[in-house]
């Protein structure tokens, strides 16, 4: 599928929207993270809105929480209508956070995506785990090599909500 200009917009709304109404990070009354799963629904009917939806997840508290929320991003969700916004088969190579820069190198299968669903990946991935108080930026590579084709390499959820 091609998604024009107004379309990634009016994802980049939904996106906004959907961050600010859900809140992030273990605070409040719930505990637990958000990890943003696409929503097969809107992105099949071809719609922006809510083509990202939050799932509230905890964290097994003796486990890395990097490593944890990567996992759940890779991971299925629970609910119907929802997939992992990375592709079937990207396995993560590595991870390294320093002075608030959090790496994260994927398996070739993440180098496939491109257009809409790179973006969705991308978004995904930075929103879940920038609510992690010592990550306050993402670059994600690929086989340890940045994406050419990429708008820019690191990406905070700011960038994203903005």
């Amino acid at each position: 599928m091609n998604f024009g200009r107004k379309a990634v917009s009016a994802l980049l709304l939904a996106l906004l929207t959907l961050t600010l109404l859900a809140g992030c990070g273990q605070t409040g009354e719930e505990s637990g993270y958000l990890v943003y799963y696409r929503n097969q629904a809107a992105v099949d009917s071809a719609g922006a809105a809510e083509a990202l939806v939050a799932e509230r997840h905890t964290l097994d508290p003796s486990a890395d929480p990097v490593e944890g929320l990567l996992e759940l991003v890779m991971a299925q969700p629970r609910g119907e209508n929802l997939t992992s916004a990375l592709p079937e088969g990207v396995s993560l190579r590595s991870w390294t956070l320093n002075n608030g820069l959090l790496t994260v190198d994927f398996s070739s299968t993440y180098g496939t995506l491109s257009g809409i669903d790179l973006t969705l990946a991308d978004y995904s991935v930075v929103l879940t785990l920038t609510q992690l108080e010592e990550v306050e930026t993402v670059m994600i590579t690929v086989g340890g090599e940045m994406l050419s084709y990429r708008d820019h390499q690191r990406m905070t959820a700011e960038d994203i909500v903005s």
